[in-house]
Parts: C-alpha cells; sequence; structure tokens
C-alpha cells in the first residue's frame, strides 16, 4: 500500500494517489507498506534509482544498510513491531531521504508508526514547521520509534516487578513448583528474557543509524536543530539500551532464584527418600536375619520369637528417626 502525505499548514495529511499517474508534488512523505509492483515502480520513477527489496532489507553488513545512490540516502533498521497485539518481532525498514522528501519502505506494522501518524495529523505537533524537511521528518519519525521502545520498556519492568513479587512473596513452608501460577511466572520470564534480546537488537540498529547520521551522511546537510537532535535521540537509545541490559540482569537473577527454588524443593523431595532409606534398612536388617529358616535357629521355636522380632524391627525404626531430630536433619 502506497500513502503519500501532504502538507498542509502545521499537519501532514494522508491523500490517495494513483501509481500509474506518479507521486505529485507537494508530497512530503511517502508510506510504502508491502507495496505493489506498480507502486515500486511509481517511486522508483520518483527517486530516479531502484528500492530495496526484502532480501537486500535483511543484509546485515552496514554497506548494505547505508548507501548513497545518486544524491538519494538510504538507511535500514529493523524495528520491533506487533508487541501491541502479543506477538512481538523485528523486521528491517528501510528510510529514504530523497531531497525534501522522506520514503520509508516497509512490511511490517509498528505502532510507533501509527502514532507518529497520527502526531504529524494535529497542528502545533513540533514536527511540521517552516524549517522541516525530509532530515526533519525522519528525525521525527525516530524519536515515534524511541519512545514507543521506552513504553515497552516499562510494561516489561512492571511485567517483571510482579513476577518477583510472587515468587519472593510465598511462605516458608509452600511448595511453589507444582503450581500454576509458578510455571506462569516461569514462562513468563523466559518470554521477556526473548523478546529483550529483540528490543536489544531494535536499538542496535537505530543506534547504528544515528552514529552513522552524525558523522555528517545526513543528506548531504544538517543544520544546528538537526544536529543536536540526532545528538539526543542517540542518548536516548543509548539509555534505553543500558535499561535493556539493566532488566536482563533482572531476569537472569530471577531465572536463578526460580533455579534455587526447584533445586530446594528437590532436596526436600530427595532428603525424605534419603530419611525413609536409612530407617527402614535396620529393620530391612532385622527381617532378613529372621527370615531364614536354618534347622539350629534358636528364636524359631521360641514362643516370644515373633513379637520380639517385631519389637526389635519398630527400635531400630526409631533410633534413627531420633537421631535425625536430635541433629537437626528433619
Amino acid at each position: 500500500m502506497l500513502t503519500a502525505y501532504l502538507r498542509e499548514g502545521e499537519c501532514l495529511l494522508p491523500t490517495a494517489i494513483d501509481p500509474a499517474i506518479g507521486v505529485p508534488d507537494g508530497v512530503a512523505w511517502i508510506d510504502l507498506n508491502t507495496p505493489t509492483k506498480d507502486e515500486e515502480q511509481a517511486v522508483e520513477r520518483m527517486l530516479g534509482v531502484g528500492i530495496p527489496n526484502p532480501d537486500e532489507m535483511r543484509e546485515i553488513e552496514e554497506s548494505s544498510r547505508f548507501y548513497t545512490e545518486n544524491g538519494v540516502q538510504f538507511m535500514t533498521a529493523s524495528v520491533l513491531h506487533s508487541s501491541h497485539v502479543g506477538s512481538p518481532g523485528i523486521a528491517p525498514i528501510t528510510f529514504i531521504l530523497a531531497g525534501n522528501r522522506l520514503v520509508t519502505l516497509r512490511y511490517s506494522n509498528p505502532k510507533s508508526f501509527m502514532q507518529f501518524e497520527a502526531r504529524i495529523a494535529k497542528p502545533g505537533n513540533g514536527i511540521i514547521a517552516p524549517k522541516c524537511d525530509a532530515n526533519w521528518l525522519f528525525l521525527g519519525l525516530i524519536e515515534a520509534i524511541t519512545d514507543r521502545i521506552a513504553d515497552i520498556l516499562e510494561n516489561v519492568a512492571s511485567g517483571l516487578d510482579d513476577t518477583s513479587s510472587m515468587l519472593f512473596s510465598t511462605e516458608p513452608g509452600e511448595r511453589p513448583m507444582g503450581t500454576p501460577a509458578f510455571r506462569e511466572a516461569l514462562r513468563s520470564i523466559g518470554k521477556e528474557g526473548a523478546f529483550l534480546s529483540k528490543v536489544r537488537e531494535s536499538l542496535a540498529g537505530i543506534n547504528r543509524m544515528l552514529v552513522y547520521l552524525s558523522a555528517g551522511a545526513i543528506n548531504g546537510k544538517s543544520s544546528k536543530e538537526s544536529r543536536a537532535w540526532m545528538k539526543s535521540l542517540e542518548r536516548d537509545t543509548q539509555s534505553l539500551n543500558d535499561y535493556v541490559g539493566f532488566l536482563s540482569n533482572k531476569i537472569t537473577f530471577l531465572l536463578d532464584t526460580v533455579v534455587g527454588l526447584v533445586s530446594v524443593e528437590q532436596n526436600a523431595i530427595i532428603k525424605i527418600f534419603s530419611v525413609a532409606a536409612v530407617v527402614f534398612m535396620p529393620p530391612t536388617l532385622v527381617a532378613s536375619i529372621y527370615g531364614m529358616n536354618f534347622h539350629n535357629m534358636p528364636e524359631l521355636s521360641w514362643l516370644a520369637g515373633y513379637p520380639y522380632a517385631l519389637g526389635l524391627m519398630l527400635v531400630s525404626a526409631i533410633l534413627p528417626i531420633l537421631y535425625f531430630r536430635r541433629k537437626g536433619w528433619l
């Protein structure tokens, strides 16, 4: 789908265009979301260069992600998407700076794009101004992406706090390992750990792009305000990356806690079996001795032999229990 945004005062409003006719003048932003062949060709005619295909967008080499062709700047970064619908992932998005136009090429639907579209459609948005150009729009979109990641990390931190509270609020005598809440907490920790790895990858790609731009490659020029905004965004992504590291350490700590709780409970179970084995070992020895039917056994014809053997087995079982209790092992 090709969506073009025309400038109307301090707003950018979407407008429908016919790919066969081409992109009209006055368009500040063109968003290509899973475009058709005709839409790709219309944008390529406007740019005068070809746009990358999905396979080329997934290349990880820096020369494949950041390059200039015929004065058109191409930059690709992996961006989080679908976290608001419960199936988070990352997908590459290409940002193309062509003169005063920004072109975005994507095959995913990040919520940050929807938030940015809603923002630029309102007067006084702080982005669309007389000095606004493709670079300014690009930085505004990157800011929307980092703001969305910050919101996501706040939700992750809140979820980890709830999980931590559940793990540490159990009573000393409880055995949480087999409860549904414990299993749900373990799944939540694993899920958040996998999700944070995607967040870290996305932040790394955005940070690489901002560092590349800070080196002076932003469309061949940048205003003082743009450079200051870039530096601010670079600091934001770095602080978010540090926060992801903190959350990752917290997840590692919670996983260690889970492993410790499981080990304690397993040790308690093994201790019960060990004590049972020791307790029943002397009675088993007594029963084995008196279970032999040799002809010259003195107790074989003894009237009190049977109750004597039972009593001996009972005493031999009680003595280890008393000993373990005295040592504090039970």
